[in-house]
């Protein structure tokens, strides 16, 4: 058997921080908001993907009510990279928490601007349109999600979100497993 070659600091951390950010998400899909917190605070620790850690992080903070500390870490993706569509996805997730749906509308639009490829930043505003029980622009907005990332029908299909259309021939069509 050959010798192994030892993993080097920085490809540990790496892998280290994509575990902590499966975690995260994980937690934060099953609604474990304060392990979904934890696990995205430590993959900052290890200094690895930051802008995802903090985009989870502001969204599990959002889900635990914690509002102003969610916004502060919508801007500390800001800092890093501006006009991030993540920041954008962040503060949008935030405001609709907060009831404030121009600012939420208004920044879902800016995160699809900056992110035309990110197809969470249209699954989030497909939520939205389903919050307000606009049909159309749900159904608009969760297709392109998932012409964008098909995987994400199982969350669809799933997500309490989209329960008042679940049985909808539209939603049917959308999420299909195929």
């Amino acid at each position: 058997m050959p010798p192994t070659t030892p993993i080097s600091e920085k490809k540990l951390r790496q892998i280290r921080t994509q575990t902590l950010l499966t975690f995260g998400k994980d937690f934060l899909r099953a609604g474990r908001y304060p392990n979904a917190l934890r696990a995205f605070d430590e993959a900052l620790e290890i200094g690895g993907d930051e802008v995802r850690a903090m985009l989870g992080r502001s969204l599990a903070l959002t889900r635990l009510g914690r509002y102003e500390e969610a916004l502060a870490a919508a801007d500390d993706i800001f800092d890093r990279e501006p006009d991030s569509p993540h920041g954008y996805n962040a503060q949008a997730v935030c405001y609709q928490a907060m009831g404030r749906a121009r600012e939420a509308e208004e920044a879902f639009r800016k995160s699809i601007d900056f992110g035309p490829e990110v197809a969470g930043n249209f699954y989030n505003f497909a939520c939205y349109w389903a919050s307000l029980a606009d049909a159309e622009q749900c159904r608009e907005y969760l297709t392109k999600a998932i012409d964008l990332e098909p995987s994400l029908n199982v969350l669809a299909a799933t997500d309490v979100d989209f329960s008042r259309y679940r049985m909808e021939e539209w939603f049917l069509e959308v999420v299909a497993f195929k």
